[in-house]
């Protein structure tokens, strides 16, 4: 069999451009510390990443979304607890101005400490979110969702809906209230704004009017009202905030496994890979050196 020169040069380059290509792909997965740098590495085990890779991706804007709702939720719930609070100070500003030994100028002083607890009540019911967005107006949450005029006529602003965060592929949770159903009954939107401004105002009357006993009782009665509602919110806040921390636990153990499953499938035996490389590399210099050799041979070289 004749062995032209033409078919060593072609073997002899076919055998250090593979040398080359396997020198090159080892020193890319060693770079990228990974086993499958291209789809075409490995088509099946991409095919499988890419779709773990996805169901982590959205497990992992779940969990963040869980922060948002955590954060938001958590300010919710202190903003009721404090009103309910506040609404039990009141109630006690209440009782004491129904004793009948005190003078005008001791009602006067309570009316004015039931004036502040109303702004108070009110900064409670425009609570943020900490980002600007309003807790308590449904979904109108650009501006405040109540209104006090100079006569502590409140007026509400939101709307009856409520924004819904995703927590999970399953699942989503309000992270809004709506006003007029927390601070407000069936009658008025802002019932409760109501039972205090009639307070402040009952407070101001001289004389007394004959109904004064009946008309405290009738506010107490409406602050207690007022106080079921807001607990009944809160432990609605509390219910939710529980859900997405039990939710957010799943979202993390999820994201343990996904990322235990890429690593099987794209995980780089270091050892191995460097072995290769280094075996590569010898390779490759031996088939340069032996081309070298055979394509420098020639009968002439023999010839005296």
């Amino acid at each position: 069999m004749r062995i032209s020169t033409s078919m060593v040069f072609n073997q002899g380059y076919v055998g250090i451009q593979g040398n080359q290509y396997n020198l090159t792909k080892l020193q890319e997965q060693l770079s990228a510390q990974k086993r499958v740098v291209v789809p075409s590495d490995d088509p099946v085990a991409s095919a499988q990443m890419l779709e773990v890779s996805q169901s982590d991706g959205r497990t992992n804007q779940f969990v963040k979304n869980g922060d948002t709702v955590e954060s938001t939720l958590a300010i919710s719930e202190t903003s009721l607890s404090s009103a309910n609070d506040l609404l039990s100070n009141l109630k006690t500003l209440a009782i004491q101005a129904g004793n009948a030994s005190l003078d005008n100028s001791q009602l006067t002083m309570i009316q004015s400490e039931v004036k502040e607890r109303f702004q108070q009540l009110l900064s409670y019911a425009n609570a943020t979110d900490g980002r600007g967005n309003y807790l308590y107006g449904g979904n109108a949450i650009d501006n405040p969702p109540f209104v006090a005029d100079s006569s502590l006529n409140v007026t509400y602003n939101g709307d009856t809906g409520r924004r819904d965060v995703q927590i999970s592929d399953a699942r989503q949770v309000p992270i809004t209230e709506v006003g007029s159903a927390v601070y407000g009954d069936a009658i008025s939107n802002t019932a409760v704004f109501d039972n205090v401004r009639d307070l402040y105002n009952l407070l101001g009357q001289n004389p007394r009017p004959a109904t004064y006993t009946t008309q405290l009782n009738t506010i107490m009665s409406g602050l207690d009202s007022a106080q079921v509602r807001l607990s009944t919110t809160e432990a609605s806040i509390g219910s939710r905030r529980s859900e997405n921390e039990t939710l957010q636990s799943v979202g993390q153990d999820l994201d343990v496994q996904y990322q235990t499953r890429l690593s099987n499938l794209d995980g780089l035996d270091l050892a191995k890979t460097i072995s290769d490389f280094t075996l590569a590399q010898t390779a490759l210099q031996y088939s340069q050196l032996t081309f070298q050799k055979v394509s420098g041979l020639s009968l002439f070289n023999y010839l005296s």
